[in-house]
Order: C-alpha cells, then sequence, then structure tokens
C-alpha cells in the first residue's frame, strides 16, 4: 500500500508477512519513520500497532497522527481487522496524545521492574473498528 494520508504523508509497504505488515512513513521523498501491525491474530480480528518517528523535527506535526489514522482504516477497511491495541510509556505524553487523537481510549495499566531498580508503567490503549468510524464520523462533522 502506498496511501496519501493528507498532505505529503504516505505510507509504504517494506514487509508483508503472515502475522505483520511494516510500512515506512514518507514525508516528499524523505523517510521519517515506520509504522507496523503486529502480532495480527486473523481469528479474533486483533493486532497490535507499533510506530516510530526517528528524528525529533518531526515531532509535534501531526505526521504520526495522521500515519496511525491512515493504518487503522487501512486495517479496519482492507484487512477486515476488528480491533487494534497498543502499548505505551506512561511517560511519553507526546505519543499518548497522537494516539488519543486517532480515537484511541487507555484501557488499563502494567507496571513493570526496570533493569535500574524502579517501576515503568505503561498504558495499554485500543480501538475497534466501531469506535474508530463512529470517532472519524464525529471529527469530519466537526472540520
Amino acid at each position: 500500500m502506498s496511501e496519501n494520508t493528507g498532505g505529503k504523508i504516505a505510507l509504504e509497504l517494506v514487509k508483508p508477512q503472515r502475522y505483520q505488515v511494516l510500512y515506512q512513513i514518507v514525508l516528499g521523498d524523505q523517510p521519517i519513520g515506520v509504522i507496523e501491525l503486529d502480532h495480527i491474530a486473523w481469528r479474533s480480528g486483533e493486532a497490535e500497532l507499533k510506530i516510530s518517528i526517528h528524528q525529533e523535527e518531526f515531532h509535534n506535526h501531526g505526521y504520526g497522527t495522521k500515519a496511525v489514522v491512515a493504518l487503522l482504516e487501512h486495517a479496519f477497511t482492507k484487512m477486515n481487522l476488528s480491533r487494534v491495541y497498543l502499548r505505551v510509556h506512561a511517560n511519553n505524553p507526546i505519543a499518548i496524545r497522537c494516539y488519543e487523537k486517532a480515537g484511541f481510549k487507555k484501557e488499563g495499566r502494567i507496571s513493570r521492574p526496570t533493569e535500574w531498580n524502579t517501576q515503568e508503567e505503561i498504558f495499554l490503549m485500543g480501538i475497534s473498528k466501531t469506535e474508530f468510524f463512529k470517532y472519524s464520523e464525529a471529527k469530519s462533522k466537526t472540520m
């Protein structure tokens, strides 16, 4: 899939596999990150979303949100998934805001020990196909 998500962002398929699809996020001609659906469970219709925008200069411009929305649309329409979930560090407000802007909701949290004898908090977030299309429709009405 090389899909235009409005503006200059495109997702270019890098590596399709049975349980994972990996896309490069491209701004103009420049790769700025990667986004993937991993652990695709075809029977239950679920997958885990992972994204990385490599350089900080590309943060806070909406590129991650556009990429997430484009991938969710593809996941729910073309791949017929019913739910997408993710894990995000609680101390990463930029990522949390990106996911919330795409319609994800916090569903839980886990705390785990780190190698430095501290605790790290992880939020679990998810969105269903129904929630995504409701959210997208409501958002388009307000614009």
